[in-house]
């Protein structure tokens, strides 16, 4: 399958002003470790079969665009959403040995690996879309229901770009674009949740799902991702049939 490869108006704009600020060659390194970082994610994707149809380049990162299920098992997209941070750890051991064998100066190893880290821990800030808000979300949904896994993760993310901005306004770093960017994709996600929920349901019914256990619940709001659940004492899939 052809991959299409966007880089979003978004990240122009860093660009743009990174030229007209002299740190473009920060910001050229920057968006180097945000490729490998999503080429973690794609490695990781390919071992779970996973098809890909589009990689889009945002100010915060990569975002892949694929056929991966809502109801795909929490486990698995917590993996997946680990590979970016774990060949981000590979890459600062490479840097350190480029550094120790003469391949690189002192002044690239330390902004490389300063950038590198900045990356790690940016992203798994669990802020949407960021890896740490699916991070966050795919742990809640082992011991939560659907509905109550992305409640607790909305307050959470919530909170998180609360002390982001208050962070970035005390040491005075004016990075507009990517907080803008980060409360759009944050509003986009809140109001698609409607069509989140139905879908999830939809996917109940039509695709045989591999499911760990069984759990009796009182209504489909209250429903387990990864169980199959009997909704007052009604197979689900009977049940939602007449109910969505």
């Amino acid at each position: 399958m052809k991959i299409l490869f966007k880089i979003s108006i978004y990240t122009y704009i860093i660009l743009l002003l990174s030229l007209l600020s002299g740190t473009f060659r920060e910001i050229l390194l920057v968006y180097i470790i945000i490729i490998i970082h999503e080429f973690g994610h794609i490695v990781l994707m390919k071992l779970y079969s996973i098809d890909i149809n589009k990689i889009t380049l945002y100010p915060y990162g990569g975002l892949i665009d694929t056929n991966m299920l809502i109801n795909a098992n929490s486990k698995a997209i917590f993996v997946i959403s680990l590979g970016g941070v774990l060949i981000q750890i590979v890459l600062l051991i490479i840097i350190y040995l480029f550094f120790k064998f003469n391949i690189i100066s002192v002044y690239y190893y330390l902004l490389l690996k300063k950038l590198n880290v900045f990356i790690i821990i940016f992203n798994i800030l669990p802020i949407y879309p960021l890896d740490g808000y699916k991070l966050l979300n795919s742990v809640l949904e082992l011991f939560f229901s659907f509905k109550t896994s992305i409640n607790i993760s909305i307050i959470i993310n919530m909170i998180f770009i609360f002390l982001l901005i208050v962070y970035l306004y005390i040491f005075k770093i004016s990075n507009y674009v990517l907080v803008s960017f980060l409360l759009v994709s944050f509003i986009n996600y809140i109001k698609n949740l409607k069509y989140i929920y139905n879908k999830f349901y939809l996917e109940r019914i039509i695709y045989d799902l591999k499911l760990n256990g069984l759990v009796s619940v009182r209504s489909k709001d209250n429903m387990y991702k990864n169980r199959y659940n009997y909704i007052n004492g009604i197979d689900e899939k009977d049940y939602l049939l007449n109910n969505i």
